[in-house]
């Protein structure tokens, strides 16, 4: 292996001073997308630096998701927040690049109806039992908390920071495994921000407002999102290049990572605290390997391969191309009639569980049907309209019902349907019969109807 070939700069790993200088800015780029369907949504966005003394940035997501804003290079926090979706905030290193751009792109969580939390309720019960019976009569406003993992809604032990706005108190508590739950009584009206750290976790910030003084429970559940990592891979004289692939590297396999390619680099998602290896070839040298951790954030890795050109092969030296025989045969001109294939879908309705809009087992099997005859059938248009049950918040039933019908368009579109031919719309909780348990379960559901478009 030739070393003075080939330069890999893993700035993210090191404590070497950037190559971006102070006085440079660094152009931001990426997407923000729904982690589950990947669709992209537009997205408020604030750029807010460690360094208190330097302003905030705040600029959109477009309706493609997509975003370019020039920034500071300095360690900043990306938040990105929109209607429906647990806001998320991203600690970027933007003083460790070797390039003044990189790309982000950051993957927001819905945030469904809650169900009711048995837990909290049990444990809330239990201290107001003990509470009742040394009762000195001064009214109380009860909160109880909890912090669970966003995706798999498991309680995770995490490290809770209560301030006070009014009286700046401060209360510190934390959480364990075996211990998931804390509460705490209020005497007095408080405007609180909530702080909530975990191990793995991006932080936690919420605020409450504490009025009312009555025997209610009031249950406060934080949603925490892991850490994020994204690789930006740049090649210098890319024209050698022959291959590149990244590997995750546990327990002694290997899992490729699957990267995506822009003008200027390449890019991936990864585990923060991972193992990588990067493995790349080229005209001139042999395969090359490093390996890293990957770091919260961005993680920017420049390789320039050896500018040689390949060694070029004399006329002589070349072998000689064997032309084979070619016979000419006369084919008889036949008339072809393309047939016409009946079209026979028919309305569809596909149920979802409370509160979710992931797709059931069986409506993915109805769906792959739907889309196979779609395709033989071009034609014909359809129009999804989602609904959500009455429980709950009205503007987030309106979301599910909308997020509902935007899961199945993905998936249709996925499988080649044009997405002309797909209206959507969402109808929320406006149903005239929610007010039994079976009603509510026929309306959590998403109608397919399929029409010939007029000519």
């Amino acid at each position: 292996m030739k070393s003075c070939s080939i330069i890999l700069i893993l700035l993210t790993m090191f404590g070497t001073s950037a190559v971006c200088q102070e006085n440079q800015s660094v152009t931001l780029k990426g997407k923000i997308r729904d982690h589950k369907s990947k669709m992209p949504l537009a997205a408020q966005i604030k750029i807010i630096y460690t360094d208190s003394q330097l302003n905030t940035q705040e600029s959109n997501a477009k309706g493609d998701g997509s975003f370019e804003l020039k920034t500071f290079p300095k360690q900043c926090v990306f938040q990105a927040k929109t209607d429906g979706y647990i806001v998320s905030n991203v600690l970027l290193n933007l003083d460790n690049l070797s390039e003044s751009t990189a790309f982000v792109e950051i993957p927001l969580v819905f945030n469904g109806k809650s169900k009711i939390n048995q837990l909290l309720l049990e444990f809330s019960e239990q201290k107001k039992e003990k509470e009742d019976e040394k009762d000195n009569g001064i009214p109380k406003n009860k909160q109880v908390f909890q912090a669970v993992d966003a995706i798999e809604n498991k309680a995770i032990p995490a490290q809770f920071r209560l301030t006070g706005s009014y009286k700046n108190n401060v209360i510190n508590k934390t959480t364990s495994r075996e211990a998931t739950v804390f509460d705490h009584n209020f005497t007095e009206r408080e405007h609180l921000m909530v702080e909530v750290i975990a191990e793995g976790y991006q932080k936690f910030l919420s605020e409450i407002d504490i009025e009312t003084f009555d025997e209610t429970v009031h249950e406060n559940t934080a949603k925490l999102i892991k850490k994020i990592s994204f690789l930006n891979l740049i090649i210098k004289n890319e024209a050698n290049l022959q291959n590149v692939n990244v590997f995750e590297v546990a327990n002694g396999t290997q899992k490729q990572i699957v990267l995506s390619k822009t003008n200027e680099m390449y890019l991936g998602q990864l585990k923060t605290g991972g193992s990588y290896k990067i493995s790349i070839n080229s005209n001139t040298d042999k395969e090359v390997v490093r390996e890293f951790l990957a770091v919260e954030g961005i993680n920017q890795v420049l390789m320039v391969l050896d500018p040689k050109q390949q060694k070029q092969v004399s006329l002589s030296e070349r072998p000689t191309q064997i032309l084979p025989q070619t016979k000419v045969v006369t084919v008889e001109k036949q008339a072809y009639t393309a047939e016409k294939k009946a079209f026979s879908l028919e309305s569809k309705t596909l149920f979802f569980d409370q509160s979710s809009y992931a797709l059931k087992p069986e409506s993915k099997q109805i769906l792959e049907e739907i889309s196979k005859q779609l395709i033989d059938s071009p034609d014909v248009n359809i129009e999804i309209t989602g609904y959500a049950d009455n429980v709950g918040d009205a503007r987030q039933n309106q979301y599910l019902s909308e997020f509902r019908a935007k899961v199945i368009s993905s998936f249709l579109f996925n499988k080649g349907i044009n997405d002309k031919r797909i209206k959507l719309k969402g109808n929320g909780g406006k149903q005239a019969d929610s007010d039994t348990e079976d009603a509510r379960q026929r309306n959590r559901r998403v109608e397919l109807r399929f029409y010939a478009p007029n000519p």
